[in-house]
């Protein structure tokens, strides 16, 4: 998916004579507050959030990999291996059990 897309299924429509800042070079930038952007929460992978408050700053933070999920792809992921093994296991047990008795 291309950068541009991901940031605006996140932060919204491009604005007009947008020009992304290099933010990278400039160790003081501060993002500006703009009253008419909605206010954006985003997470990182470890479960941080943000609010952003201006279409820049969404686009900074949506490049540097945040997004509007709370648990990360690692965390989700780990918590559906978890509940797909033990519900695996009991389904074994089971049928161990029942075979047993048989």
């Amino acid at each position: 998916m291309e950068k541009n897309s991901i940031v605006e299924i996140f932060c919204g429509n491009y604005p007009d004579n947008h020009i992304t800042p290099n933010i990278e070079n400039n160790p003081n930038f501060v993002f500006e507050n703009d009253p008419a952007f909605p206010g954006v929460q985003l997470y990182d992978e470890d479960g941080n959030i943000v609010t952003v408050n201006s279409f820049t700053e969404c686009e900074h933070y949506v490049l540097g990999g945040w997004d509007n999920t709370l648990y990360g792809t690692n965390e989700l992921n780990f918590y559906n291996s978890t509940s797909m093994l033990l519900i695996l296991s009991v389904f074994i047990y089971a049928l161990l059990k029942k075979r047993k008795y048989s």
